[in-house]
Formats: C-alpha cells, sequence, structure tokens
C-alpha cells in the first residue's frame, strides 16, 4: 500500500499545481488583453473549474481500483482454506462469477480449473476485488471494505468531513463529487456549466473533504494486510 499512497501524494499535488494554475488565471478575468495575448473569460475559468472536479474524481477512482487489486495481490499470497468466509466470497465474486462469458463450455473450463486449484490445496492466482456497481463514493468505498472484513479507521475530522451531508439534495462530498463528474463525464452538462455554480474555494474545499478520507482508507486496508486480518486464525483470535 505504500506505493498507493506514495501515488495518491503525488496525483494531490498535481491537483494542487492544477488549482493554482486555474486561480492565476482567474486573477486575469478582468484585465484588458495585451498584443498576442488572450482574454481570459469566466467562461474560461469554468471550464477549468469542471476539469478540475473530473480530475479529483479520477483520483478517488484511481486510489480505489489500485487498493483493490493490492488486496487481491496479497491475499491471494496465502492458501485459499486460510482465508475468512468474508474473503472467500469476495474472490468467488471476482474469480468465479466475474466473468463475462455465458454459461456454456467456457464457463466450465473455467470452473473446472478453479474447482481442481481448490481441491489441490495450493495458492490461487492473485485477483481484483469487485466494486459495487455505479459510481465511487463514501458509500461504495465502505460497502467493499465491510465485505471484506476491512476496518476502516478514520479520525473524527476526516469522517466528519467525508460523511456530512452538506451538499446539495443532502449528499456526502464523495457522492456529490461522483454525481457532478458523471454529470460532465457523460454530457449531461457541458464543461462550461459543469461547475459555474462554484468557487475555486469551494473545490479546493471539497478536496480537503476528499483527499484525505482516501489517504486513511488506503492506510485502513494497509493495517487490514499487514495484519493479515483476511486470514481465519486472525478473525478467531478476535
Amino acid at each position: 500500500m505504500k506505493e498507493i499512497l506514495t501515488f495518491l501524494d503525488e496525483r494531490e499535488q498535481e491537483f494542487d499545481r492544477h488549482l493554482s494554475v486555474a486561480r492565476m488565471l482567474e486573477a486575469r478575468v478582468d484585465e484588458t488583453a495585451r498584443d498576442g495575448d488572450i482574454h481570459v473569460e469566466v467562461r474560461h475559468i469554468n471550464t477549468l473549474k469542471s476539469g478540475l472536479l473530473v480530475h479529483l474524481y479520477n483520483i478517488v477512482e484511481a486510489i480505489s481500483t489500485r487498493t483493490l487489486e493490492n488486496v487481491g495481490q496479497v491475499v491471494a499470497s496465502e492458501k485459499p482454506g486460510q482465508w475468512t468466509e468474508s474473503v472467500l466470497k469476495e474472490w468467488v465474486r471476482a474469480a468465479v462469477w466475474g466473468s463475462d462469458e455465458k454459461i456454456g463450455e467456457a464457463a466450465l473450463n473455467n470452473l473446472t480449473k478453479i474447482s481442481s486449484s481448490l481441491a489441490a490445496g495450493g495458492n490461487l492466482d492473485a485477483f481484483v476485488v469487485k466494486g459495487v456497481p455505479g459510481s465511487w463514493d463514501d458509500s461504495a468505498i465502505s460497502k467493499i471494505a465491510q465485505r471484506l472484513g476491512c476496518d476502516l479507521i478514520l479520525s473524527e475530522p476526516v469522517k466528519r468531513a467525508a460523511y456530512e451531508t452538506k451538499y446539495r439534495n443532502d449528499t456526502s462530498a464523495l457522492r456529490y463529487l461522483a454525481l457532478r463528474r458523471n454529470d460532465i463525464a457523460h454530457g449531461n452538462t457541458t464543461f462550461e456549466e459543469g461547475a459555474y455554480d462554484l468557487t475555486l474555494n469551494d473545490i479546493d474545499e471539497l478536496a480537503t473533504r476528499v483527499l484525505p478520507f482516501l489517504e486513511e482508507v488506503t492506510k485502513s486496508y494497509d493495517k487490514f494486510l499487514e495484519n493479515k486480518d483476511f486470514l481465519k486464525i486472525n478473525e478467531e483470535a478476535a
């Protein structure tokens, strides 16, 4: 997970740089364009703000998917007979029913291969824990952790900032971000209109709710794997 935390830190710095560029350009909105310069208009800043929302959501998605990939890799390093029931269910969800193949010869061969591996008692291939349908938000992230049996260890300020329903339609920060990003990415709104009602300070504040939450979730998974809480023997000891 340390590589993922490093990746998160790099993406956060990148986001801050892009936010700084947007602030610099916003300061030029009322300036008269000089020869050869492009006159910066409010619509340009609105387009940048939508881009920042998409960027922030992409960080959420990238960190979440990389974390679940890492979980599958580490879990697969232990024999499946030692896995907790919760983790075994996630493996079945990913490896057995995760295929797009229809029930037929190919699916039968796949199940036969998996059954043989289990019967042999050896290690299985790494797998990717499946997410939940829809977008990545705090509810989806919490549900997956609960399915795996991973306790999310969140500080009170981070928990409050992430789960507080203070945005439009009483949504949390991550839910609000996911909805806005979907509207922009799916063409339900234009880039000029997607964040017109947000200031750059609003977007900065949104990021301060989202990014610390991602960091503490990732650290929770790091502890989950380090303590091998995905093994029966540790579950029984607890």
